[in-house]
């Protein structure tokens, strides 16, 4: 694949992101955002390395003031923005290690958004505590931001392994990480 192709494709999941920021879906819990979508889709489709830059690509354009973000770096939320990085890494990198098929690129998905919680937790808690102080507990945090995103993001999950199958059959070349 020619550089300009990696390039062209890293633009467009910036892009993407940056797009599945501002839809939101309205649902009785939380609004749904494609966002994270996105985000792992890159992962899976660019492969770990391209996947990770397309995502540093939004963070930076989001950092320098282009307006990307719905908030700024210090909104307690900038947390799952800083793990949307490894987020895409991994999704790629089991992508990358396992046999291309829908259950692999589910189970990236699921993996990559673990992560984005797995950063975006503590770090929504350390600036809420810290910053804004106003301390959550565990359980507030268990439910507001585990148990009540799941529903959404397990249906993200599905949606990104249904597409990369797709895109899979219609685009072989585009994946970055094929041989």
């Amino acid at each position: 694949m020619t550089a300009t192709k990696k390039i062209t494709l890293c633009s467009l999941f910036a892009a993407l992101i940056a797009i599945g920021t501002h839809i939101r879906i309205p649902t009785p819990l939380l609004p749904l955002t494609f966002q994270t979508l996105f985000v792992v889709m890159a992962g899976l489709v660019l492969g770990r390395r391209l996947g990770a830059v397309s995502v540093c690509v939004y963070v930076i354009a989001g950092l320098i003031g282009l307006p990307v973000f719905t908030g700024s770096a210090l909104n307690p939320t900038f947390g799952y923005i800083v793990g949307f990085i490894p987020g895409a890494w991994l999704a790629g990198y089991v992508a990358e290690r396992f046999r291309p098929c829908f259950m692999t690129w589910f189970l990236g998905a699921v993996a990559g958004i673990g992560v984005i919680y797995a950063v975006g937790i503590p770090y929504y808690w350390l600036m809420s505590k810290y910053y804004l102080g106003n301390e959550l507990g565990a359980k507030t945090l268990l439910l507001y931001f585990v148990l009540m995103p799941i529903p959404g993001d397990a249906a993200k999950s599905i949606l990104a392994g249904l597409a990369v199958k797709r895109l899979a059959l219609f685009f072989p070349d585009s994946f970055t990480w094929r041989r």
